[in-house]
């Protein structure tokens, strides 16, 4: 008997007056079960009352949240992107308004007072404890007049985090270079550029955007124009540096009348790490052991910054700077491993590659995708493909859709992301209800005659996000708010950064790669140099991210009233990275992520990569496309959500606490 996919739950066809109707109707909601939750008497505050509603309507109401909230970033139609964008922040309000109900945070705890937490079920005493968790880390537990100060320093420091992202992103600051001081960039480049005249001299005008400032790093010849550039890019956003710093003493003062030692403490307190000694002990121990190999790097870096200085008849003076590492870099990787993205891109056409990167993940995940025909499926472009995915080792049962939205438009989201639409849960009639994820990228289009054709970091691009695509597939919890990638946010991206290994894999690349017009699959030879080429300068690399986290979590640890943010900035550089930063600037003042949402998380990107390697490698290594370990990462990792702490996962999967070792060995090529 063929068994039948379910209708999907969320519906993309609907237009802007729908959008504002299912918002009002999901504040509407919300709140009457709210009033309702708040208003019980101590007498009725029971199971019953409190969290089977609360739960239920979490569950009823995550995604059409969702939906209305993605459409900004994906719909064709201009009045249903305003719509969604005016329902996002008309929701996000309400939100806000709900966590800092005082009349609902003493229901809840006082019925938690009196409750065995530990008598219910896994999952619901995981929400109660969450509730609580949230209510307090809002300050409800506080006297009145403290939570008006908190809610006070948290209005400014938001303002303040507006200004300095305003300020970092209409920063236009220029700088000018006659064609000579621009030698090693190509006609192309410098016909894209503005110019203007100075006494007779075409001066080129370059800004301290990417397109402009890579380019200069990476190929310019002439070093001090790589000097002056790197600079003013470092130096640019001067009026943050106060705004960076004002920042730093609000989260400080809001963690202490809150009851924490520092905003670091603060915020690790919801993260897989949970301690600032964890996190601090984590990155010194990186740093210590990176310090050599990063060391060796950088000597090799001189010796050919020797040889060319020599071959164009110019001193060198033994240094080696901040603006010389993408040069050199350039330089090592052309000479030694020859990697010619252009020729690697005619293995990768988009829907080959796809069609293999499914049959990889069914293997491996124990799973079965269908196609669903164009006339079929309701999507909300035509370039939208719907996929259903299928159980293949287990009952059989259907697990979910995939829709992949995959090439550039107008007003389309500008990068590649998983959108986790609906959250899988078992609904009121013990029913599951399947879960709903979009992957959004901006591959090149096919055209008549070519398909679209990816270069191999697009491929682990697609690689990267298509796992948080069966993160969200494979989850099975009964409450929506631990479904997927709902993980703590220094764990989030292990699990797809683990799966960026098979683009590094010989076997897996054999598998993937068809060229598209003879069929043949990437040679050995390229294949070889596309894995040599990944570890490259892997420590200098990892050294300057370690910087940024370690600079992150100094100031955000720091009870210096006076902080100089640039002292530390720059001193922290030149230790850590083993590279100074030019010459009086303060780069902390574009450092966006302070001010984005990743105040004392930074470490979160080393963190997880450490662990998608301990993943990868002490389990995947000796079979990469093994059914086995594949399915009890599926069960261990992927399953649980956040239904449990990351690290018993990890743990649970691994079968002992993890280790920097393998990142080490195989990430940096260091033994330990």
């Amino acid at each position: 008997m063929t068994q039948t996919a379910p209708a999907p739950s969320l519906d993309f066809s609907i237009n802007a007056e729908q959008v504002e109707h299912i918002t009002n109707d999901i504040i509407a909601q919300e709140l009457a079960i709210n009033d309702q939750v708040a208003s019980l008497k101590p007498e009725e505050q029971t199971y019953e009352n409190i969290v089977l509603p609360l739960t239920r309507i979490e569950n009823e109401l995550s995604g059409k949240a969702q939906l209305v909230s993605s459409l900004s970033q994906i719909s064709p139609e201009a009045d249903v992107r305003e719509a969604s964008v005016a329902a996002e922040t008309k929701y996000d309000q309400f939100s806000i308004d709900q966590s800092m109900r005082h009349d609902l945070y003493t229901v809840i705890q006082n019925y938690i007072s009196k409750t065995d937490i530990d008598s219910l079920g896994a999952e619901e005493a995981r929400f109660l404890r969450r509730m609580e968790r949230s209510f307090r880390r809002n300050g409800l537990h506080l006297s009145e007049d403290k939570r008006d100060e908190l809610k006070e320093l948290r209005k400014r420091l938001s303002e303040a985090c507006i200004e300095f992202n305003k300020n970092w992103a209409r920063e236009s600051s220029t700088v000018k270079f006659t064609k000579e001081e621009l030698e090693g960039l190509d006609d192309d480049f410098l016909d894209g550029l503005k110019t203007e005249q100075e006494d007779g001299v075409t001066k080129y005008i370059l800004t301290m955007k990417y397109p402009d400032v890579r380019p200069v790093l990476k190929l310019c010849k002439n070093e001090n124009t790589r000097k002056v550039h790197a600079t003013a890019y470092e130096s640019r956003n001067k009026e943050n540096i106060a705004l960076l710093e004002e920042a730093i003493k609000l989260r400080r003062q809001a963690a202490n009348i809150l009851g924490y030692k520092s905003h670091a403490d603060y915020v690790l307190e919801v993260k897989m790490a949970k301690t600032v000694e964890a996190v601090e002990t984590f990155l010194n121990d990186l740093a210590d052991k990176l310090y050599a190999p990063g060391k060796k790097e950088i000597e090799e870096l001189k010796e050919i910054k020797k040889a060319e200085k020599a071959k164009r008849g110019e001193s060198y003076d033994g240094s080696f700077n901040a603006w010389d590492s993408s040069y050199y870099q350039r330089i090592l990787l052309e000479n030694e491993y020859a990697v010619d993205q252009e020729q690697i891109k005619k293995f990768f056409s988009l829907e080959t590659t796809i069609q293999k990167m499914l049959e990889i993940y069914e293997k491996v995940l124990g799973l079965k995708f269908v196609k669903v025909p164009a006339d079929k499926a309701v999507v909300w472009h035509p370039d939208v493909q719907l996929f259903e995915c299928w159980d293949a080792v287990e009952d059989k049962s259907f697990s979910g859709f995939m829709y992949l939205d995959l090439f550039p438009r107008d007003n389309k989201y500008p990068h590649a992301a998983c959108f986790p639409l609906q959250p899988s849960y078992i609904d009121k009639n013990g029913e599951r209800v399947a879960p709903i994820a979009a992957m959004v990228a901006n591959f090149t289009k096919p055209t008549a005659d070519k398909p679209s054709l990816l270069k191999h970091d697009e491929v682990t691009t697609l690689f990267h996000e298509l796992g948080h695509v069966m993160h969200h597939l494979c989850s099975r919890t009964k409450y929506a708010r631990f479904h997927g990638t709902s993980v703590e946010g220094d764990f989030v991206e292990a699990p797809s950064q683990m799966l960026e290994n098979w683009c590094f894999d010989p076997k897996s690349l054999k598998y993937l790669t068809a060229h598209f017009e003879t069929g043949e699959p990437i040679s050995d030879e390229i294949i070889d140099r596309i894995v040599k080429a990944k570890n490259v300068d892997a420590a200098m690399h990892n050294l300057r991210q370690l910087f940024f986290g370690i600079y992150d979590m100094t100031i955000h640890t720091s009870n210096d009233e006076n902080l100089d943010t640039t002292k530390v900035y720059n001193d922290l550089r030149e230790k850590i990275s083993l590279i100074a930063a030019p010459k009086d600037s303060f780069g902390q003042a574009a450092f966006g992520h302070l001010m984005g949402g990743y105040d004392a998380g930074y470490y979160g990107y080393m963190w997880s990569k450490v662990f998608s390697s301990d993943m990868f490698f002490s389990k995947f290594e000796k079979d990469t496309l093994s059914p086995e370990v594949g399915f009890s990462y599926r069960k261990n990792i992927l399953e649980k959500g956040s239904s449990r702490d990351g690290m018993d996962l990890l743990k649970a999967f691994l079968g002992r606490e993890p280790s920097s070792e393998a990142f080490m060995r195989e990430d940096i090529g260091v033994t330990n």
